[in-house]
């Protein structure tokens, strides 16, 4: 049983947060759900719902909106930003006082798009923790990175496919991605009689397949009028009207209009992002690297 309340010197009551409730409501909101967060903790769901009970009558507040999605009260919002720095700030007071200084280099491999939507991000958080290990970033269009991959070139891959009907998959190790028409004057998208101008990636990239299959499947007629293997160029011709292209809807830059389908333009439906790696050959540096990784999956947008 949690001791959260204790006296201080004078013998007033104070009041302590177990970091543990700290860390199962953190992860909650990360994974999106109780039973996901469950999983990834170890415990089972009704455990996961008594310790966020447990947290909401020592702050004496409600934390999630109670409903169908896990929305956050706005004490919610607050303890979870708190929560997030309290944890990192203990993560790193126990690598340090343990003497549990991993190090170690970390090959990734990771496609274009992806890297900017989260990766600074999770390598900054790991770096705080871990100092000492080094990541090698490889970016690439995903039919390469996994070809590599296979070849033993990184310990660690994150690969864009064809969304699966049954994805037998660590939950924390994939998510699924809506795609959009990415474009900035609504006219290349609606009612455009001459052949869709597309922007993509080369030949091998998911996007590129899935846009011609969904304009093959209208009969609608396409032409290819810019191909990059930069992100950068890619949103530099998108930029310019030289035509429009597809992307996941949470790596799209706000400034950027997008839409899921138009008057002329099918859906394109969904594509999954997600992680490769062989567990037998991980070592504790390739461990952590890939529980940063995983947290940033779940947070991308």
């Amino acid at each position: 049983m949690h001791n959260a309340f204790i006296k201080d010197q004078n013998g007033n009551a104070m009041t302590n947060i177990p970091t543990d409730l700290l860390r199962t409501f953190v992860t909650i909101k990360d994974l999106g759900g109780f039973t996901s967060a469950g999983e990834f903790l170890g415990r089972s769901q009704p455990a996961i719902s008594l310790q966020i009970k447990k947290l909401e009558e020592i702050l004496n507040t409600k934390i999630f909106l109670r409903g169908a999605s896990l929305e956050l009260t706005e004490d919610g919002e607050y303890l979870y930003e708190a929560a997030r720095q309290m944890l990192e700030i203990n993560d790193q007071i126990i690598a340090k006082v343990r003497g549990e200084n991993v190090s170690g280099k970390v090959r990734l491999g990771i496609p274009n798009d992806f890297e900017l939507a989260f990766l600074p991000k999770a390598l900054r958080n790991l770096s705080r923790v871990y100092p000492n290990i080094i990541v090698e970033v490889d970016c690439e269009i995903s039919k390469v990175i996994l070809q590599r991959y296979q070849k033993g070139h990184y310990d660690i891959a994150l690969a864009m496919e064809h969304a699966k009907e049954n994805e037998d998959r660590d939950t924390r190790d994939y998510r699924l991605e809506t795609l959009e028409w990415v474009y900035k004057d609504r006219r290349l998208i609606n009612g455009y009689d001459e052949p869709i101008p597309l922007i993509a990636y080369p030949q091998g990239c998911v996007y590129r397949a899935i846009m011609e299959e969904s304009l093959q499947s209208q009969r609608h007629p396409f032409r290819f009028m810019y191909t990059s293997t930069s992100l950068l160029g890619i949103f530099s011709a998108v930029e310019e009207g030289l035509g429009i292209t597809a992307m996941a809807r949470s790596v799209i830059p706000e400034h950027l209009k997008h839409a899921s389908s138009s008057k002329s333009l099918p859906e394109l439906g969904q594509v999954c992002i997600g992680l490769y790696y062989k567990e037998r050959e991980l070592n504790m540096a390739s461990r952590h690297v890939l529980d940063f990784l995983r947290s940033g999956i779940a947070n991308i947008g």
